[in-house]
């Protein structure tokens, strides 16, 4: 009987600590959020406008394609003859412009609504990076991540243009976390995570093209969280998930413009211009803009209307044409062109130099200068060296799988977006994953210097690399 009364208390005061635990946590959730939108809405105030001037063409693009679904509705998508399928639209895919024809509906200023729902959400996404680390890494560690993200004047800026960048991120946090989480479940709960995640990555490529090979990407990691048996139904369940999200797109392409084209166009573009980025002395003769390209087009063809966009006439053949020709440069200088990827992929490392350090504070002094003196410390020369410091910790570690986590979807993009012209904005969601390395680092000095974090096993452990990095 006093063994069985033991047991009982035992088992009490386990379920009252996992209680307290997963109520710091929720605080701590809860702190992030509220931080991160704070952060961002204060950002909003001094710079919303600033931000409509960036990719101003881009946005027109979106915003007249909205207009032409909120006209036309949905169903025109699938309609040859429409205005809303007008080939110089089909450069993006067609998630961003039906999220801002919902918005225009609802918001007579639909552009400050866009902005206030991508705040919104591009806040949550803060939520996801801390709970990815929580699922990994002690409470502290998950807690710094998270403040980090919030605080960022990368993603508050992103968040601020009329692009869906920073949408985009949303979506991919959140599937790597359904999969993360699957570790522990049964099987048909499991199965459900890992479709719902899928999926998600489907919605990512609703909003950008970016994120088309994620999926067998991702499922790479799937070995490293469950036994064999399982591995290969799990991972064809996670890839036909996201391509069942993404099929849609591809059939109406094919109704409406009678090819295959997967999402969009415009890889072909992307990858002319940018190899003509690195060939700085000009002698592959690779048109560096749009404008150049198009001209050369016609007066290649003999074809003066194809000065006058991208994709009209003859928009499909036109960008498969492109998409051969830089295949050909590739072929003939694969050395050079591995050289460009490894830059590529290097410059992706590089925290973006934003205008909100430089926006003066006409309003909310107490609250925008303290802002902008944290902000101002977000640069590739401080978070560089404790990115790498946070990954070498973990490979001195030898926590091979928490790493390869954490790395799986910053070494997609290096893998595929460094093939192509690339900006900071479309590989934003990897300094998500960046930034939990950093907090790694940044827990393991406060330990070596005797900083205690509550709530952390870092807090008993002293000696730099060597902490015990297991999740509460």
């Amino acid at each position: 009987m006093k063994r069985d009364h033991h047991d009982v208390v035992k088992q009490e005061t386990i379920a009252n600590g996992n209680a307290a635990v997963a109520r710091r946590k929720l605080l701590l959730l809860a702190l992030i959020f509220c931080t991160a939108l704070g952060v961002r809405l204060l950002n909003w105030q001094t710079a919303h406008e600033q931000a409509f001037a960036v990719q101003s063409s881009v946005a027109l693009n979106y915003k007249h394609q909205a207009r032409l679904i909120a006209t036309n509705g949905v169903t025109s998508l699938c309609e040859r003859a429409s205005s809303t399928n007008d080939p110089d639209l089909l450069g993006h895919p067609l998630g961003y412009p039906m999220l801002l024809s919902l918005i225009h509906r609802l918001a007579p200023d639909s552009d400050t609504a866009t902005q206030l729902v991508q705040i919104t959400l591009d806040s949550l996404a803060t939520v996801l990076i801390c709970l990815i680390a929580f699922e990994l890494f002690p409470v502290a560690i998950g807690a710094s991540a998270g403040t980090l993200a919030a605080f960022a004047p990368q993603f508050s800026w992103n968040s601020l243009l009329l692009l869906p960048d920073s949408l985009a991120a949303l979506p991919v946090l959140l599937a790597l976390l359904l999969i993360i989480r699957t570790r522990g479940r049964s099987g048909s709960t499991r199965l459900v995570s890992i479709i719902i995640a899928g999926a998600l990555i489907g919605v990512s490529c609703w909003l950008r093209a970016n994120a088309l090979l994620l999926a067998p990407f991702m499922a790479l990691l799937l070995p490293l969280l469950f036994r064999s048996g399982k591995r290969l139904r799990l991972a064809l369940v996670l890839v036909g998930s996201a391509c069942l999200v993404i099929a849609p797109l591809t059939i109406r392409n094919a109704i409406v413009f009678g090819k295959f084209i997967p999402v969009s166009l415009g890889a072909g573009q992307t990858l002319i211009e940018g190899l003509a980025d690195y060939n700085t002395d000009g002698s592959l003769g690779l048109p560096q803009t749009d404008m150049e390209l198009i001209r050369g087009e016609a007066e290649t063809f003999q074809r003066p209307d194809y000065a006058n966009s991208l994709f009209t006439p003859d928009g499909i053949a036109r960008d498969r044409m492109r998409l051969a020709r830089g295949c050909a440069v590739i072929r003939a200088h694969p050395l050079w062109f591995a050289g460009v990827m490894v830059q590529r992929a290097a410059s992706m490392l590089r925290l973006e130099r934003t205008p909100l350090r430089l926006v003066p504070a006409d309003s909310w002094p107490l609250l925008q200068w303290p802002l902008r003196a944290v902000q101002k410390i977000f640069l590739t020369a401080v978070f560089l060296p404790l990115t790498l410091l946070g990954a070498g910790i973990l490979v001195y570690q030898r926590q091979f799988p928490k790493l390869a986590i954490l790395l799986v979807v910053p070494c997609y993009y290096f893998a595929t977006q460094s093939a192509l012209h690339t900006e900071a904005r479309y590989v934003l969601v990897i300094h998500y994953f960046l930034f939990v390395l950093a907090a790694v680092a940044i827990a393991s000095i406060a330990c070596k210097f005797g900083v205690r974090w509550p709530g952390s096993a870092l807090a008993a452990n002293h000696t730099l690399g060597a902490s015990p990095y297991s999740g509460s």
